[in-house]
């Protein structure tokens, strides 16, 4: 019987693995090792923030990068953790009572708006969400209008070597997107770029891809 069940279970985790073979990188059980290689630090530098800054983290899933930033402005500055599933901002709130962080402000955003406020904001992070988000253009726009002047903007995303190459609607059918799109999307809503970098993160073992970086301002 023991053995009959420990077949079981590996065929059961071989079987999950077939399905799955990647890390799920965005559930607070994976943050520690996630730290190893996402460079968190490197972005919240190019995010160019201080104590007292104002912040949006817009597709903040569980808090990965909100709780980060929460600490990087400290008391006195504000962080807008948005999501469209409000499972999430759920979780979020949960750690936000354990550590009693109260610059957070949880916004359940429109998958074509993130409802920020407007003119408001040092800077905005998208961290691997952008791939997701059909409405672009409209979600640039209503970002671009948060930032104050000189704020900047970070997209971070992920692709495959063997995808690059493919359309846009192929690669996000991928939960992937080429940097030239990104590109292409931020000149069209008026952004400058001050960086951009490809790769900067390696994560092939955990997910089978690399990261992207463009770091942009409002003109």
């Amino acid at each position: 019987m023991t053995r009959i069940l420990l077949f079981l279970l590996v065929f059961a985790a071989c079987n999950l693995y077939a399905q799955d073979p990647w890390k799920d990188v965005y559930k607070e059980s994976a943050w520690v090792d996630r730290d190893r290689w996402q460079k968190a630090d490197e972005l919240i530098h190019y995010l160019n923030l201080k104590t007292g800054s104002q912040v949006g983290d817009v597709g903040c899933h569980e808090g990965y990068m909100t709780l980060k930033l929460a600490a990087t402005v400290g008391s006195a500055g504000k962080v807008y953790a948005v999501d469209v599933v409000q499972s999430k901002l759920d979780k979020l709130q949960v750690n936000l009572t354990k550590g009693n962080l109260n610059q957070v402000q949880l916004i359940k955003g429109d998958y074509d708006n993130p409802k920020l406020p407007v003119n408001t904001l040092d800077a905005v992070i998208i961290l691997d969400t952008y791939h997701e988000m059909a409405d672009h253009d409209q979600i640039l726009q209503h970002i671009k209008a948060s930032l104050k002047s000189g704020g900047r903007l970070i997209l971070c995303e992920a692709i495959a070597d063997e995808r690059r190459n493919l359309s846009r609607a192929e690669q996000e059918r991928k939960h992937e997107l080429g940097m030239n799109f990104a590109l292409e999307d931020l000149k069209k809503a008026g952004f400058l770029i001050i960086k951009q970098q490809d790769p900067f993160v390696d994560r092939t073992k955990e997910k089978g891809d690399k990261m992207w970086l463009i770091v942009a301002s409002k003109k």
